[in-house]
């Protein structure tokens, strides 16, 4: 009997040391995407996700389905090759997007949440979709730009049965503001705030500003900070202190994931004088914070939302959509920085 156990006690062994060897390489496959090279990383991804690996296909296919950030990279820019890439092979359509071909039938619902979001003219009805299932950065972002859309009367039907959604970050940050006695927004007590989405909580209220009569409330520097944040960088009076609002726009980075991937793609250039030009003109280039705010993890439950953020895919990403949104963009170089990046590129 004791022989017996000691052998079965090495056959588990066995077993789980062959789940490793069988997990590895499609974390470093991750780890090699989220930190080195986007080709291996990829192509190490495609494979695991070829062999049934469920978190795989569905990385692949958000990056496929998304515009960020699989449509900025310079690396995906053969359309045939992108499909064999990052689809699953279709015996009908050539190649299919992964979320709708998942090996784990039980994921469909997940997988079709994911993908349809951008599609359908529910938007309430994908966030919710998306928040059921897991990802809320995802639902937060359908939600928050129905906001910016002007639908706040879809914002004000949300039903009572919303998994949460009604618990959003931004959503949060502007119910406390108007709960509040003092509605003056200074850049001073902004920069204090906590918060980790006051930005978007921020935007989202100088959305409602006009409707509800709000705009007197903001201060010089705050307006001069969302006129930044709207990517309208160009607005700028000819009196700004640049220095001052470079200060308030780095101590927000430092909780807010997004102002805190321009602010590395800036520091990246970062010699014996500071281009104080370069996050103003980076945001005013790609569209304002609403497009840095499509940078995110491909799926949150495949990569953790802090990891794909801190990566340096993220700041790629970033850098990626700055270089072809220059292409758009009529206006000259002001940032060192920026143009050295474009230069780089060439």
């Amino acid at each position: 009997m004791r022989m017996l156990a000691v052998l079965a006690n090495v056959f588990l062994l066995q077993l789980s040391g062959a789940a490793v060897a069988q997990e590895d390489p499609y974390k470093s496959a991750v780890d090699s995407w989220l930190n080195g090279s986007e080709a291996v990383g990829l192509q190490g991804l495609s494979e695991a996700a070829s062999q049934g690996n469920t978190s795989a296909q569905m990385i692949l296919g958000q990056i496929d389905r998304d515009t960020v950030p699989g449509g900025f990279s310079d690396y995906l820019i053969n359309h045939q090759a992108r499909d064999q890439l990052l689809r699953a092979p279709d015996p009908d359509k050539g190649t299919v997007n992964w979320l709708l071909a998942l090996s784990n039938p039980a994921l469909q619902k997940h997988g079709e949440a994911i993908f349809g979001y951008r599609v359908g003219r529910q938007p309430i009805s994908n966030a919710i979709a998306l928040q059921t299932h897991g990802e809320i950065e995802g639902a937060e972002y359908v939600l928050w730009n129905t906001l910016n859309n002007g639908r706040f009367d879809l914002i004000n039907s949300m039903p009572s049965e919303n998994y949460g959604l009604s618990e959003a970050g931004f959503l949060k940050w502007i119910e406390a503001y108007m709960a509040r006695e003092n509605k003056a927004i200074t850049m001073r007590a902004f920069v204090e705030e906590s918060n980790p989405k006051r930005v978007s909580g921020l935007l989202g209220l100088k959305r409602l500003a006009r409707l509800l009569n709000l705009n007197q409330h903001f201060s010089d520097e705050a307006n001069q900070f969302t006129t930044v944040m709207l990517g309208r960088g160009s607005d700028l009076p000819e009196s700004v202190d640049l220095v001052r609002l470079n200060e308030s726009i780095s101590r927000i980075s430092e909780t807010d994931k997004y102002l805190n991937i321009v602010k590395r793609y800036c520091d990246s250039c970062e010699g014996e004088t500071v281009d104080y030009d370069c996050v103003v003109q980076a945001l005013e280039i790609i569209g304002g914070y609403k497009t840095l705010m499509s940078i995110r993890t491909p799926v949150e439950g495949s990569i953790d939302q802090a990891t794909f953020m801190n990566s340096n895919r993220s700041v790629e990403i970033f850098a990626q959509l700055v270089n072809n949104m220059r292409r758009h963009y009529s206006r000259g170089i002001r940032s060192s920085c920026i143009a050295a990046n474009l230069k780089a590129k060439i």
